[in-house]
């Protein structure tokens, strides 16, 4: 065993911390937690569904108005209903969608929001987070290629509007989760 060795073994917590650049103290890591509680998990599920309602005007009016909404995207999610028997019609495609925006969404913020810049203010990070689903939704709803820039630019405004009401709505009445590690 060389001096050096010896040393190493012979080292503090602290002086052992500095070198690895590790945890000392490994119980600290198992204490990180989320903060989740019935209250969050409900205001974001109600900002959920009112920056639904927000976003409905520039996400379904103007597109529909220049012919650029086709209810067969709708229809096209509906399919995983076949899964359980029913058949896809507009009305189940309006359902998941509803759904995803009132509950998969928020529940998906409501964990990986701690993760997401900005750091303060913290309703913002749902803005952050609408324009990662976004991306989603452009794969998702695309009209084609004549209304591209249009689609694009009213989809991201709209999903906007969504993150704003949903962080805002949570940060009021709740709480964004922080993850503390």
């Amino acid at each position: 065993m060389t001096d050096r060795d010896e040393s190493s073994s012979n080292a503090t917590p602290e002086q052992a911390q500095a070198v690895s650049g590790a945890p000392v103290d490994r119980a600290d890591d198992l204490d990180a937690e989320l903060d989740i509680t019935p209250r969050v998990i409900l205001a974001a599920f109600a900002g959920g569904a009112i920056g639904l309602l927000a976003m409905m005007p520039i996400l379904f009016v103007p597109p529909a108005f220049l012919d650029l909404f086709e209810a067969e995207s709708l229809v096209d999610i509906a399919q995983l209903g076949q899964t359980v028997g029913l058949e896809p019609n507009l009305f189940l495609g309006t359902l998941v969608f509803v759904a995803g925006g009132t509950i998969a969404l928020p529940l998906l913020f409501v964990v990986a929001g701690a993760f997401l810049p900005p750091r303060e203010p913290r309703a913002t990070r749902a803005i952050t987070f609408a324009t990662i689903m976004w991306t989603g939704f452009v794969i998702a709803f695309w009209p084609g290629e004549y209304a591209g820039v249009l689609f694009l630019g009213l989809s991201l405004a709209a999903h906007w509007v969504y993150g704003y009401v949903l962080g805002h709505v949570m940060q009021r009445f709740a709480h964004i989760p922080q993850h503390s590690v």
